[in-house]
C-alpha cells in the first residue's frame, strides 16, 4: 500500500494524504483552466474596449470612456488564480517546493520596494498597488509550480492560446496587405498605426503584438534547436510568422529575438545553423518591409536621425527659455520630442507612445508632444500674434530628438540625488504614479524644475528599466537582477547536465531561458514587464520550463531503448540513468562476470 502512494505523488511533491488526491488533482485542473483563460483575456482585452463603443480619435478619451469590466475580469482571475495556489500548496503541503533562492530573493525584492515606498512616504495603498502590477504575471508563475502538470494539459492550454495568437497572425498579415479598410472592420477608430503601415492585429500597439508574435518565434527557435528532425510544417509556421512579426515594425522585438536566438544558440551548441537561418529569416523579412513601404523607411531612418541627435544635444543642452513680453505667460522650453514629418492629430493607441506621433496642427499652437516652438520663417497661421512669434524667430530650437534617450540622460543627473531606494514605488513614470499623480513629473524631489518630460503625452516612461531604477533605486534595481538570474539558473544548470550524458535538452526550458532574455531586452525600449499583457505570457513560459526542468530527462525526449528497458522494469528512466553514471568500467565488468552462468569442466 505504502509503495502504491509513493508513486501517486508526482516527482518534487511533498507528502500527500490519500483522501486529498482528487482535490488536489480538480485543483491542477482548475488552475490550468484559469492560466488559460487569464491568457485569453490579456490578448483580447483592448479589442473588447474597443467594441464597447468608444469612437473618438484620441485614444486618452477612449480609454476614459471605454467598459472597465475587462479591467475588472482580468484582476477577478489574478486574485482567483492566487487564491487557488495557496489551496492547492496547503492541500498538497507543498511549502518546500517554494524555499528556492529565487523565491528567497522575490521576497527580498518585495522588502527592498516597500522600504523605498516607506522612506519615500509612498502610502500603503499606493505600494500594494504598484506592488502588484510589478508581480501580477508571477501569480501564474506561482500556480504553475503548484499545480501537478502532465503533458495533456500543457497541450491544451498552449492550443488555445495558439489559436488566439493564429487568428493575431493571420489579421496582421491581412492588415499589412490591405490597410485601413482592415483596421476599421475590426472598430479601430485611431487609424495612426495604419498610417504607419504597421499591424497590430487585435491589440492596442503594434509593439505588443510584436512582443506575442516574439514570444512565440523564439518557440519555434526551442524547438527546432533540439528536435532531431525538422518537419516541413515548421519552416511554414516560423515563415508565417516572421512575416506577421515583421509588419509590426517593432524594432525592440526584433532585437529581442535575434538576441534570444543567439542565447539558444550558445546553450544548446547544435543544430546552429537552423538556428540561424531562423534569424537570417526574421532579418530578410524586416528588412523587405522596409524597402517596400515608404513608411516604414522613413520611420527607421528618423528614429536612428533622432537617435544621433539626442547625443549630440542631449536633456539640458536645450536653449534656455526666452524672456516672455510683457502681458504674456512664459510657455515650457523650446524642445521638440521625436516626432515623424508627417504628422497627424493623433496619438498612438495606449499611451506606449514612445514618440511615433507627434500632435500638430498648423493652424493653432503645438500641442503636447508636438513641435513646441514654430520653425523661423513659419507662417503667420502659427502664431496668434506677433509679439508670440518674435521670441522663437531668433533662436534655433533643439533639433528633434528621441524621447527614450532623453529620458535617460534626464534620469542619470536626477537618480544621484536618492541613489540608494530611488523615490519611492507608485511615484515615478508608471501607470500607478499617472493614476494617483496625473502631475508626478513635477514632484520636487526630482528638481526644481522636476522631471521634464519634453512635451510628450504617455501614460508611462517608455522604459521598464528606467522606471524600476527611480523607484526603487540602485539597491532595489540589483535585488531585481538577482532574482532574474536565480529565476533563470535552474534552467541554465538543466542543459548543462544533459550535455554531460549526452541527452538532449527539452525546448521548452530552452524556450524559458530566451523568454527571460528576451523580455530583459524589450524592457530598455518599452514599459512591457509591468504591461498587461507580456508578464502573464512570459511566466507561463517560465512556469512551463520549471515544470519540464523538473521531469526525468526522458519526460521529454523520443522513447530509446534505456527509456523502453526502464518502464519494463518499472523504474523510472532516471534511474536507469544515474546508475550508469556511478558504475566505473571495472565494475561494469566484475558485474558481467557474476551474471555470467558458470562453465562445466571438461
Amino acid at each position: 500500500m505504502t509503495g502504491s502512494l509513493d508513486r501517486e505523488v508526482a516527482p518534487g511533491a511533498g507528502p500527500t494524504e490519500p483522501s486529498f488526491r482528487p482535490i488536489s488533482a480538480f485543483l491542477s485542473t482548475v488552475i490550468v483552466v484559469v492560466v488559460g483563460a487569464l491568457l485569453v483575456h490579456v490578448l483580447l482585452e483592448t479589442w473588447a474596449q474597443v467594441l464597447t463603443g468608444p469612437t473618438s480619435e484620441d485614444p486618452r478619451v477612449n480609454l476614459d470612456s471605454a467598459a472597465q469590466w475587462p479591467k475588472q475580469l482580468k484582476t477577478a482571475l489574478y486574485l482567483g488564480l492566487a487564491a487557488l495556489t495557496v489551496a492547492k500548496v496547503a492541500t498538497d503541503r507543498l511549502w518546500h517546493r517554494f524555499r528556492t533562492g529565487a523565491d528567497l530573493a522575490l521576497v527580498a525584492l518585495g522588502l527592498v520596494m516597500v522600504l523605498a515606498g516607506v522612506v519615500n512616504d509612498s502610502s500603503t495603498s499606493l505600494m500594494g498597488e504598484a506592488l502588484f502590477v510589478y508581480f501580477r504575471g508571477v501569480i501564474v508563475f506561482y500556480a504553475l509550480r503548484a499545480a501537478e502538470l502532465n503533458q495533456t494539459m500543457i497541450r491544451r492550454l498552449l492550443l488555445v492560446v495558439a489559436a488566439v495568437v493564429g487568428v493575431n497572425v493571420l489579421l496582421a498579415l491581412v492588415q499589412m496587405v490591405v490597410g485601413r479598410p482592415a483596421y476599421r472592420a475590426l472598430g479601430w477608430v485611431d487609424l495612426t498605426w495604419a498610417d504607419q503601415s504597421r499591424a497590430q492585429g487585435l491589440l492596442s500597439h503594434p509593439n505588443h503584438l510584436g512582443h506575442v508574435l516574439g514570444l512565440t518565434l523564439l518557440g519555434v527557435v526551442a524547438w527546432v534547436a533540439t528536435t532531431t528532425e525538422v518537419r516541413r510544417r515548421w519552416w511554414v509556421a516560423g515563415a508565417v510568422i516572421a512575416v506577421a512579426m515583421s509588419a509590426t515594425q517593432s524594432r525592440e522585438t526584433l532585437l529581442g529575438v535575434l538576441i534570444g536566438a543567439a542565447v539558444v544558440a550558445v546553450v544548446v551548441r547544435s543544430n546552429l545553423r537552423r538556428i540561424l537561418a531562423v534569424c537570417l529569416l526574421v532579418v530578410l523579412c524586416t528588412v523587405t518591409q522596409i524597402a517596400v513601404r515608404p513608411d516604414n523607411r522613413a520611420e527607421w531612418e528618423r528614429r536612428i536621425g533622432n537617435a544621433f541627435s539626442s547625443f549630440n544635444h542631449p536633456a539640458g543642452s536645450e536653449p534656455s527659455r526666452p524672456a516672455a513680453a510683457p502681458g504674456t505667460t512664459p510657455g515650457p522650453p523650446t524642445v521638440r520630442p521625436s516626432a515623424p514629418v508627417t504628422a497627424k492629430p493623433s496619438t498612438p493607441a495606449t499611451g506606449k507612445a514612445s514618440g511615433l506621433k507627434a500632435s500638430v496642427k498648423p493652424s493653432s499652437s503645438p500641442r503636447p508632444g508636438g513641435s513646441a516652438s514654430p520653425r523661423p520663417g513659419g507662417s503667420a497661421q502659427q502664431a496668434t500674434s506677433p509679439r508670440a512669434v518674435t521670441p522663437t524667430a531668433t533662436r534655433s530650437p533643439a533639433p528633434v530628438r528621441e524621447i527614450r534617450v532623453l529620458y535617460l540622460q534626464q534620469a542619470a543627473n536626477i537618480l544621484p540625488r536618492q541613489p540608494v531606494l530611488g523615490f519611492g514605488i507608485g511615484q515615478f513614470g508608471g501607470v500607478v504614479a499617472e493614476k494617483n499623480n496625473p502631475n508626478w513629473h513635477k514632484n520636487p524631489k526630482l528638481g526644481p524644475g522636476g522631471f521634464n518630460r519634453y512635451g510628450f503625452q504617455a501614460v508611462q516612461v517608455d522604459s521598464f528599466w528606467l522606471h524600476l531604477i527611480m523607484e526603487v533605486g540602485v539597491l532595489g534595481f540589483a535585488t531585481y537582477l538577482v532574482w532574474l538570474f536565480l529565476v533563470a539558473r535552474p534552467l541554465l544548470s538543466r542543459p548543462r547536465h544533459l550535455h554531460q550524458v549526452d541527452r538532449r535538452i527539452p525546448p521548452t526550458v530552452l524556450w524559458g531561458i530566451a523568454a527571460l532574455v528576451f523580455a530583459c531586452i524589450v524592457g530598455f525600449f518599452s514599459p512591457s514587464m509591468e504591461d498587461p499583457l507580456l508578464p502573464p505570457l512570459l511566466w507561463t513560459v517560465v512556469g512551463l520550463a520549471w515544470w519540464a526542468e523538473r521531469q526525468p530527462a526522458a519526460v521529454d525526449q523520443e522513447p530509446d531503448r534505456e527509456g523502453v528497458a526502464a518502464a519494463g522494469s518499472g523504474r523510472p528512466a532516471g534511474a536507469q540513468e544515474a546508475e550508469t553514471l556511478v558504475l566505473a568500467t571495472d565494475e561494469i565488468l566484475a558485474t558481467a562476470r557474476q551474471m555470467r552462468p558458470p562453465t562445466e569442466s571438461t
